[in-house]
């Protein structure tokens, strides 16, 4: 997908986020190949160039040495964490930021977030910010999945079938947001079960008047034959 990927014109800069499953070493190679920064989560099996584990410094930081510091949400909204930053050399992936990231200072090793960038430049605030942007990812995944049905449609192993079975919820996401998105607009927090509650009150509704009307012209075509 990423070979696939051409950016629009008017691009200036390509930022990869993604979460710990996604981060290969081929991937982060490629990533580096067409001149992107990345920001991912990443799994404590990492090693320094020194063969040291990742895992190690997540598991001996001292409390102390954690600071908080305010990100920001796509919509806005502010989320301080607990960070500890610093550059280092990881095996296969050279000069990169870690940033280590708790909601709370108390929380323990095991509820760390480890999180690489080749952005070096970066504070964390703008590092962690960069990161929360994949979270809207995997909602909209998820009301995909939970409103739509996606991937439980029951299709063959033909391609063009999987691939239709994908874009068609998408489709179906759209057009809601399309037909019900701005009644909607004026809240602040709006989902897809919403707008599928809106769909369904229309057709109702519609269902409703049509057959009011039936029944109207019923009743004047027995009052005229009367």
């Amino acid at each position: 997908m990423l070979k696939d990927f051409t950016p629009p014109a008017w691009v200036r800069e390509v930022v990869v986020i993604a979460d710990a499953g996604y981060p290969a070493n081929l991937t982060l190679k490629l990533i580096e190949d067409l001149q992107w920064t990345y920001v991912f989560a990443m799994p404590r099996t990492r090693k320094f160039t020194n063969g040291r584990y990742v895992r190690d410094l997540v598991q001996h930081l001292p409390k102390s040495l954690y600071r908080r510091r305010a990100t920001y949400k796509p919509d806005g909204r502010r989320q301080d964490y607990w960070v500890f930053m610093r550059h280092a050399e990881l095996h296969q992936l050279g000069d990169v930021t870690i940033v280590l990231s708790k909601k709370r200072r108390h929380f323990g090793p095991k509820r760390v977030k480890i999180i690489v960038t080749n952005l070096l430049d970066a504070s964390a605030s703008v590092i962690l910010s960069h990161y929360a942007v994949r979270w809207g990812v995997e909602l909209a995944i998820k009301e995909l999945k939970g409103g739509l049905h996606l991937g439980r449609m029951q299709v063959s192993q033909d391609a063009d079938r999987v691939e239709r079975s994908v874009v068609l919820p998408v489709c179906a996401y759209l057009l809601l947001v399309h037909l019900y998105g701005n009644e909607e607009g004026a809240c602040k927090d709006w989902s897809l079960f919403q707008l599928k509650q809106r769909c369904t009150e229309a057709l109702m509704q519609d269902q409703m008047n049509r057959v009011e009307q039936k029944w109207r012209r019923k009743w004047r075509k027995i009052n005229h034959a009367a």
